[in-house]
């Protein structure tokens, strides 16, 4: 088993000093201390490791070999020590770490990619891991604590321990075939879609169940007639006329061809929310949870 050395860094920062001056009275100015002390330091890293560091005349020393060895690696290590510690600094001021965060694809869009954008280029040091999963699937990871935060739709109903914050406002439009009837209305009633045939996301995901929701406050039952994985995939059937569907007014900035949006005439809110356990908030990601809320 290799030895385990319990020497003080102190006493090589005392070597390099000595090592680079090559002369104790200097060495022991530039440290601002006396020579003797430092002399007595020496010898007993010497003693430490059973070797001769120095060859001392009366004027000058002169490293011997295991010294220039010394010398080489105790510059490394003491580099590596400082840029480690510099760098726990960082992390405890939030300014340097790693942050898993959940999102959804159309979070990234809009005025929320500015918001990352800016706090990514103020924050270099800060490493932002974007895994895209459904609102479900974040809040699994959440509680497992894989992910640091999430970012989704209509967060409601979390379980005890976990937060939200709203980070962006946003309405749900309806998207339909721009050869529709109702695109030739500014708004829509959603009462009016009583006996459209909708394409919608698999049930797994937050929106279908939000459809559900909606559409039975207005007294009916959606008719879904073709799921669809993507979103990119449901605005390619409703572009082929093969439905309508309600969707975050972020989508419309895709200007998908042979689709149209237009408002509900009661807004139907599609707020983005970051969802965090708040016991779990290190410095970095109390940064990264400012920078959301303040443009809410």
């Amino acid at each position: 088993m290799e030895p385990l050395y319990k020497i003080d860094l102190k006493l090589l920062r005392y070597f390099l000093a000595v090592a680079e001056e090559l002369h104790f009275g200097r060495a022991a100015a530039r440290l601002n201390m006396s020579q003797p002390p430092l002399s007595f330091h020496i010898k007993d890293l010497e003693n430490q490791l059973g070797t001769q560091l120095f060859v001392r005349h009366s004027r000058s020393v002169v490293l011997t070999h295991a010294g220039k060895i010394l010398l080489e690696e105790s510059r490394c290590l003491l580099s590596n020590v400082n840029q480690a510690l510099a760098r726990v600094e960082q992390i405890g001021r939030g300014e340097a770490g790693r942050i898993e965060l959940g999102v959804v694809g159309t979070a990234l869009w809009g005025g929320m990619r500015n918001v990352l954008y800016r706090f990514l280029k103020d924050n270099p040091d800060v490493e932002v891991r974007f895994r895209e999963k459904s609102p479900g699937r974040q809040q699994t990871l959440l509680e497992r604590r894989e992910l640091d935060a999430g970012i989704w739709r209509m967060a409601q109903d979390l379980p005890a321990g976990l937060t939200r914050q709203r980070v962006q406002q946003a309405a749900f439009l309806v998207a339909m075939p721009d050869e529709h009837p109702l695109t030739a209305r500014a708004s829509i009633p959603l009462a009016l879609l009583r006996d459209e045939h909708f394409v919608t996301l698999p049930s797994v995901h937050s929106d279908w169940a939000f459809l559900q929701r909606v559409c039975q406050r207005a007294g009916f039952s959606p008719v879904i007639v073709r799921e669809a994985v993507e979103p990119q995939t449901v605005l390619a059937m409703i572009s082929m006329g093969m439905g309508i569907t309600l969707m975050a007014d972020s989508y419309a900035q895709m200007q998908w061809p042979g689709v149209a949006f237009r408002p509900l005439e009661e807004r139907i809110p599609a707020d983005l929310y970051v969802v965090y356990e708040e016991k779990q908030v290190t410095p970095v990601l109390a940064g990264l949870l400012a920078a959301l809320t303040q443009q809410a």
